[in-house]
């Protein structure tokens, strides 16, 4: 037989899916399965952005603009006017999801074996993205017993070689819900600058802070114009993952005609998610504060319920809509496992993402789950009954070795 190529042989699996199969199998057998491992919330998009989708338009869906419809991104630029962010036409570049926007990004500032400094635990998918362009990720670990720190300025720096493109952060930050303050993304910002880098930031989760934590966008930042990339995406803004619609947005200008010829490759992105995405930004503000209050009540909820269970540690997240947790376990990812495979409830089960894909240090993450709270509190209710039963009977449970006091 042909033989396959060793990058889609290595490919990094994505701990948000790889047991989707293991999930099938046991909705096959009877077993309800509450899916807390990606993050697609339950609250209902505004439905009535998708009325009369295509009205006055053509009998059929055409190829539209590489960068994006023209409309789409005058509505995005308004967009950024709430965050106190003024952008140009030419600042934005529109593509199919936030995906493909860093993929772009990646394949735009480094070469093969060139190197990107990223905080972990990280958006998990960064690592495959990095597989797919030749990247380096270089880590900087935060643990969850310190509450998930963001690294100090100093540990950039250190990080730096004559190999480094740029550093890549979200904020806020998933899995671990940290929110970069202004100081601090000023700071790498300037560093970035002064050893000629990209700070790249994804911004996805711009509208899920929480408590008196304040999201400040990266385009707001001073005198570094060359150096800044955001990453954006509708998708969990508006709960419309599916339209695969997100953006590139950056002031250098000629990193965004680089781009543009990637973007003109793959013809143009969704024409109908894009028609979408135009009425969704420009929705009063009203809609995210209803969804963000809705967020606030299960996320308080989530951490009550955890707090109650043995050997369960974690750090309250600050934005964004996922707990990184860690548990008494001897394998996140056989723990996830067999919750799909050995593992009801009254005839459910609970679905979560395995800690170790977040990380690109090897052997982090191996005591760590990430959950999504995206489900009504009912939900999440008989997801932590799942969950503190499962704890319970798990046959690699990590006893605490207690030492004797001399």
């Amino acid at each position: 037989m042909p033989t396959l190529s060793d990058r889609v042989v290595n490919t990094f699996s994505s701990p948000f899916r790889k047991y989707l199969p293991l999930a099938q199998e046991a909705k096959d057998n009877g077993i309800e399965v509450i899916h807390l491992n990606i993050g697609q919330p339950d609250f209902s998009m505004p439905i009535e952005s998708m009325e009369d989708l295509w009205v006055d338009r053509q009998p059929f869906v055409p190829y539209g603009i590489a960068e994006g419809e023209s409309a789409l991104r005058e509505a995005w630029i308004g967009y950024y006017e709430k965050f106190g962010v003024k952008l140009g036409f030419e600042d934005l570049m529109v593509t199919t999801g936030a995906s493909e926007a860093i993929l772009f990004t990646m394949l735009a500032i480094a070469d093969p074996g060139e190197e990107i400094i990223v905080p972990e635990p990280f958006y998990a998918n960064y690592n495959g993205f990095a597989q797919m362009a030749g990247v380096r990720l270089v880590p900087l670990f935060s643990s969850i017993e310190d509450g998930f720190p963001i690294p100090a300025l100093e540990s950039f720096e250190a990080a730096i070689t004559t190999r480094t493109r740029g550093i890549l952060l979200s904020n806020p930050n998933n899995p671990s819900g940290k929110v970069y303050d202004e100081q601090t993304l000023q700071s790498l910002a300037t560093l970035a600058q002064k050893h000629s880098l990209y700070l790249i930031v994804d911004e996805a989760y711009s509208e899920f802070v929480y408590e008196d934590f304040r999201f400040f966008s990266s385009m707001r930042l001073k005198n570094v114009n060359d150096h800044v990339i955001v990453i954006d995406s509708i998708s969990k803004r508006f709960n419309a993952c599916g339209t695969r619609v997100g953006a590139i947005i950056t002031r250098n200008h000629e990193l965004h005609e680089g781009m543009v010829k990637y973007a003109r490759l793959r013809l143009s992105p969704p024409m109908l998610g894009q028609e979408f995405a135009r009425r969704a930004l420009q929705l009063p503000a009203a809609y995210h504060d209803n969804v963000r209050t809705e967020f606030s009540v299960r996320r308080e909820y989530l951490l009550s319920r955890l707090g109650q269970m043995t050997e369960v540690r974690f750090h309250a997240p600050e934005g964004a809509f996922y707990l990184f947790v860690q548990l008494p376990i001897d394998d996140s990812d056989r723990f996830c496992a067999w919750l799909l495979t050995d593992f009801s409830h009254q005839g459910k089960t609970v679905m979560l993402s395995p800690g170790t894909g977040f990380y690109a240090t090897p052997g982090k993450g191996k005591d760590e789950v990430r959950l999504a709270y995206i489900l009504d509190r009912e939900k999440l209710g008989e997801a932590m009954d799942c969950l503190e039963v499962a704890l319970s009977v798990y046959p690699g449970i990590m006893e605490k070795v207690l030492v004797p006091t001399l």
